[in-house]
């Protein structure tokens, strides 16, 4: 949870300004997301120089759900948001709370007046992780749920051409949204959106998948993987109630691309909830057109050009996710959310180092062709601004499109 310090500590230093002569003059208000929250009879009150508020009337603002247990006098709080994943323990009359089961200690233990349990709201803006304000001069506390995702975003420019940079994460939850101004802007003022794959403009390529997804040889799926692997298949096939042969004919790729949205039917995070799919239905509704950095036909070549030894790795991988419990591409999204480019770049570093042939297949190749479209784009004569949106490991590295684009002489710079 991102905590933003600077404005906690003003609201700290605030509150422990606050006396109990200035509360009676001017009671505090509390704003969730511009909506001020009505305690009714049961208004914020100060002891000791503490702040305490209604903690029901207030974590439910905040969408947390709530759990009282009469016997323990313990309150348990567990946020809704799929942002912001705190619970919080709280016991009346005991000054150590507890938020993600790690110990917090208050400055004044939760108690009970007029039938309502009181907390310090120091600890639950705290706790929560939410983005707060601190108005003195009004005597209220602004807090903002809606934190906007970060993303990895660069801009370029040349000759009155302007190119953004978006990484994609190609499937991604509803946590993902909304996304910054400054994202969502750079969409808005651009002439073109550029993707990967524009499918709309795409034929029936059914024809070529049916061509290429399986052997020739008269070998199947069992000839080209172990026989641990291929049991695996079989088994999630099984538990799924499908026939364990439904992929026998086609290519360890392909297999993997099949158990990929077998797996992602049970996901929170889907395909059509993906960067690059939210600006393409964006694009078709504004009527922008959509220009293609590659084709289906290209990326699907790539996986069957794969050797074994990467199909089987493939493979493996789509079976892993049926077997831990985490989501497998829920870091990837904290990391988007978070803008973190050292995770980013970090990642393209192991990608690189782990597989040459993957690699250099997957990105680096890849990346080079990416990187000559967006440079026709910014030498083009219309004073054009194009917003284009590619996987994120696309851009960070020494083989990413950012770096690609410093060697053509270009200056790119993060927004």
């Amino acid at each position: 949870m991102k905590k933003i310090l600077s404005l906690l500590i003003a609201l700290v230093m605030a509150l422990s300004f606050a006396t109990g002569a200035e509360a009676a003059s001017k009671p505090l208000s509390i704003w969730v997301d511009g909506e001020q929250v009505q305690f009714g009879s049961n208004a914020p009150i100060v002891e000791k120089g503490t702040t305490l508020v209604p903690v029901r009337m207030l974590l439910e603002k905040l969408s947390f759900k709530i759990d009282w247990n009469e016997k323990s006098r313990v309150v348990t709080a567990i946020s809704t948001n799929p942002r912001n994943a705190a619970t919080i323990t709280l016991q009346i009359d005991h000054a150590t709370a507890y938020v993600n089961n790690k110990p917090e200690q208050l400055a004044v233990a939760p108690k009970i007046q007029n039938k309502a349990t009181y907390v310090p709201l120091r600890f639950i803006v705290e706790a929560t992780g939410y983005e707060i304000e601190w108005n003195d001069a009004e005597r209220s506390i602004y807090i903002d749920t809606v934190q906007e995702s970060r993303g990895f975003m660069w801009k370029v420019e040349k000759d009155g051409n302007t190119v953004y940079m978006l990484g994609s994460i190609h499937v991604a939850n509803e946590a993902m949204y909304p996304l910054r101004d400054e994202i969502m802007d750079a969409f808005m003022e651009s002439d073109h959106l550029a993707v990967e794959i524009d499918f709309a403009s795409e034929g029936d390529i059914s024809e070529f998948i049916r061509s290429i997804i399986t052997y020739k040889d008269g070998t199947t799926l069992r000839n080209h993987v172990s026989a641990e692997t291929y049991e695996y298949v079989v088994d999630i096939l099984t538990a799924y109630e499908l026939p364990s042969d439904s992929l026998d004919q086609v290519k360890p790729w392909f297999a993997s691309l099949m158990l990929d949205d077998l797996r992602r039917d049970e996901s929170e995070f889907k395909s059509e909830l993906g960067i690059d799919q939210y600006f393409m239905d964006l694009a078709a509704k504004s009527k922008l057109p959509v220009i293609g950095l590659e084709s289906s036909e290209s990326q699907l070549n790539m996986f069957n050009n794969f050797s074994d030894r990467i199909q089987e790795e493939m493979l493996l991988g789509s079976i892993a996710g049926f077997y831990i419990e985490d989501e497998p591409v829920a870091d990837l999204s904290d990391m988007w959310i978070e803008g973190d480019l050292d995770m980013l770049t970090a990642m393209a570093v192991q990608t690189q180092k782990s597989d040459a042939e993957y690699y250099k297949a997957m990105l680096q190749d890849r990346n080079v062709l990416m990187a000559e479209k967006i440079d026709a784009f910014l030498k083009g004569g219309k004073s054009e601004t194009y917003f284009v949106v590619v996987g994120a490991l696309h851009m960070a590295g020494e083989h990413g499109l950012v770096t690609l684009l410093e060697q053509k002489g270009y200056t790119v710079t993060r927004v």
